[in-house]
């Protein structure tokens, strides 16, 4: 996993991804339509956390590295990175998810499936 620090920049329907080179941030790679659902901002997913176990984190996924095999979640004001080999299911970015890790396996929910099911058993 590469220490890199690395952000997102989103404005104007637009995304970059930057990246800390000699104490400035510079762009790397091309510039992309942002993913519908991604506001815009700047979002420092390098201060991403480790997910920790038998936890659920449940937030937007704004960015998936497929170089690094990780994907980085928008929890609540922080920011969760997980490994893509540990998820069942097929992230997508801009969507609301729910990831569980329940010691064994990790699982990926949409949210909105989820308030589905918690709206149907009302």
């Amino acid at each position: 996993m590469t220490t890199q620090k690395l952000r997102i920049v989103v404005m104007n329907g637009q995304k970059i991804i930057q990246a800390m080179v000699n104490n400035e941030w510079e762009t790397t790679g091309t510039i992309k339509k942002a993913e519908e659902g991604i506001k815009p901002g700047i979002y420092n997913i390098y201060l991403a956390q480790k997910p920790e176990d038998k936890k659920q984190y449940e937030g937007k996924i704004l960015y998936i590295d497929k170089e690094n095999e990780v994907f980085y979640q928008q929890t609540g004001k922080g920011f969760i990175v997980h490994q893509l080999s540990a998820i069942d299911g097929k992230p997508v970015a801009g969507n609301d998810v729910v990831v569980e890790y329940d010691g064994e396996k990790t699982h990926l929910t949409q949210a909105d499936a989820l308030q589905k099911k918690k709206m149907l058993k009302i």
